[in-house]
């Protein structure tokens, strides 16, 4: 009696499950982009071992089509132009004034000058500000390259991220076929009368739970390679098929080498200590500002007028009375610095040079928590995948094996079969996680230390 309650429940639970799959395989194609037949991208469509695009590819794809790092890249060329105008001297003045008196009734009055003024800087400014500039430069430039630190980790990241649900696919893949297989056989076997109907109704509510969880994978499978795609700056009509990256080497270098190595190779921490340089020259810039410029001035003067009466010429001639002067004036202009002498901007740059120490200060305690953080969390990662591939994957794989074998041989029930199988794709999915992790940790710790582990 037992026995049929438990038959029937498996039936109901085949006919719902059934029915739930063949609801995901009708809708999921719409939402996820596969094919109109109904089937799913299989691991092909996203892998290809021998020409597909490896990880040192996308890097450097990124690296030259990202649209936000070529931005950055901007950055320098604002910084190389600023430099430039830093090096330019005051421009010269050229002055010219003509008046008359014929707008106002004193039609004999004209007036003409040219004048010429140039300034002198003194204190130094303009070497102040080239020092200003270079520091300017400089810091654009590490900018630039803590972009592209971030940018290799991200892409490192999405890699991963598409990697690990092609693994989750490809585990749920090859339970279906072999699930598959099993139904194939259950079915001839119940046609022939070896095997109860009920069987052959558990394993078909199996192949629809295993395939409405394939095309999920396949769908955060395309959604992890479009986002694998933004970063790299791929156009999404670009063909892109990935290559497996090999293992990497166990981590050999110690903690305290790992925090003196960013110490050294962070280009975020060097923007610090450029922008701290740089506020620096902002200090001496303003004291060299207190210093006043000198203006030479060189001025010609040609100046005439005519008066309501006649007097004798050399000659005898009568002719209206005229005066003409023709003047060369020099002179020097010189601002007093008595009541501002650029306190209130000395005042600011010594701020913001005390900002930028700070900074500095805080980003290196930053660092070196980030380093050990990502250090303790890749040992960690490291010793599980460890874990799992010497005591777990293939005790799991062999007692799966095992199960098929002796449901063959009728010594176990078909419900045991499938329950390991269902623990051994959790298993291998669970491997998948912690070889993710793994992977996450160690880009996490080359991220930190802003230098690729050897």
């Amino acid at each position: 009696m037992r026995r049929e309650s438990r038959a029937l429940s498996c039936a109901l639970l085949s006919v719902v499950a059934i029915g739930f799959g063949e609801h995901l395989l009708a809708q999921v194609p719409m939402r996820a982009g596969i094919a109109s037949n109904g089937d799913p991208p299989g691991v092909s469509q996203f892998v290809d071992p021998t020409s597909g695009t490896d990880l040192v590819q996308l890097v450097q794809m990124a690296l030259t089509r990202n649209a936000d790092l070529l931005a950055t890249r901007q950055r320098t060329i604002e910084a190389q132009g600023l430099l430039r105008q830093a090096g330019f001297r005051p421009n010269p003045v050229l002055e010219t004034e003509y008046a008359t008196g014929s707008a106002t009734g004193s039609s004999g009055e004209r007036d003409f000058s040219i004048g010429y003024a140039h300034t002198f800087e003194l204190g130094g400014k303009r070497a102040r500000r080239v020092e200003v500039g270079q520091s300017g430069l400089g810091l654009a430039r590490l900018e630039v390259a803590d972009r592209e630190r971030t940018l290799r980790a991200e892409v490192q990241e999405r890699y991963i991220a598409a990697m690990a649900a092609i693994r989750n696919l490809d585990a749920v893949a090859q339970q279906l076929e072999v699930t598959q297989q099993s139904f194939t056989v259950t079915q001839r076997r119940v046609s022939e009368g070896e095997s109860p109907r009920v069987e052959q109704m558990v394993l078909q509510a199996e192949v629809g739970r295993l395939t409405a969880e394939r095309l999920l994978l396949a769908s955060e499978a395309q959604a992890a390679m479009l986002d694998l795609r933004v970063v790299a700056g791929l156009d999404l009509s670009e063909p892109l098929k990935l290559r497996p990256d090999g293992d990497r080497p166990p981590l050999s270098m110690t903690l305290d080498a790992a925090i003196e190595s960013g110490l050294s190779s962070r280009p975020d921490l060097a923007a610090a200590r450029e922008e701290e340089a740089r506020s620096a020259g902002e200090v001496r810039l303003a004291r060299a500002e207190r210093v006043p410029d000198v203006a030479a001035l060189i001025r010609f003067t040609d100046s005439q007028s005519r008066f309501d009466l006649f007097g004798l010429t050399a000659t005898g001639a009568l002719a209206p009375v005229q005066d003409r002067d023709r003047i060369l004036t020099g002179g020097l202009s010189i601002t007093l610095p008595i009541l501002s002498r650029n306190q209130g901007n000395i005042e600011a740059a010594r701020a913001r040079q005390s900002a930028a120490t700070l900074r500095r200060e805080y980003l290196e305690r930053t660092i070196r928590a980030e380093i050990t953080g990502a250090y303790g969390r890749y040992a960690a990662a490291r010793q599980a995948v460890e874990a799992f591939e010497s005591s777990v994957i293939q005790p799991a794989e062999e007692s799966v094996r095992v199960l098929r074998a002796s449901y063959t041989a009728g010594e176990v029930q078909l419900f045991d079969v499938l329950t390991e199988q269902r623990r051994l794709i959790d298993t291998r999915k669970a491997h998948t996680d912690a070889i993710r992790q793994e992977a996450l940790a160690r880009v996490a710790l080359e991220r930190a230390i802003g230098a690729p582990l050897q």
